[in-house]
């Protein structure tokens, strides 16, 4: 019996079989390719946006750097200007001893602020009477007397005078 030769047959197969496996390699190899250029520039990208946080970084450390240098600086500047100076005791006493003086028959004193460069006195009057009877008696007893606010409200007179240390002779 002759038989049937499927040499050629098996050939083509063999041959198809080649041609899809080389195919396929190709598209592996084609996407693993891709793959590593997409993870390549993906790499790119976040060392440039590592790069740019890090330029960042800097520039707000050296700002913060200068705050801390400008806030120490401030700091001096304040505390050179804010060195407490003592007011003589003398000067306290006489001041002290003015407060239950004040001439209020209704009004009242809110705020008594005493401090090495000044007094500041706030308060209120019910009439304008009492208010000019308070200011009198500040003025005799004060070189400086500036009435620096001044408004009325609800029937009520508030004022807020600014007395300069230095007091008059009669009052000593």
């Amino acid at each position: 019996m002759n038989g049937i030769n499927l040499l050629p047959w098996r050939l083509e197969k063999y041959r198809q079989l080649l041609f899809l496996f080389l195919l396929k390699m190709f598209a592996v190899l084609a996407v693993a390719f891709l793959l590593y250029a997409v993870l390549s520039w993906f790499q790119y990208q976040q060392k440039e946006a590592l790069n740019l946080q890090l330029k960042r970084f800097e520039q707000q450390k050296s700002r913060l750097a200068q705050t801390v240098q400008n806030i120490a600086k401030m700091k001096q500047a304040i505390q050179n200007l804010t060195e407490l100076q003592a007011i003589e005791s003398g000067t306290v006493k006489q001041v002290l001893s003015l407060l239950p003086r004040f001439p209020f028959q209704q009004g009242e004193l809110e705020i008594f602020n005493l401090n090495e460069e000044r007094i500041q006195v706030n308060g209120f009057c019910l009439s304008q009477q009492e208010f000019e009877s308070l200011h009198e008696f500040l003025s005799s007893h004060f070189n400086t007397v500036k009435l620096t606010q001044f408004k009325t409200e609800q029937g009520r007179l508030f004022f807020q005078f600014d007395l300069s240390l230095e007091m008059t002779g009669g009052s000593k």
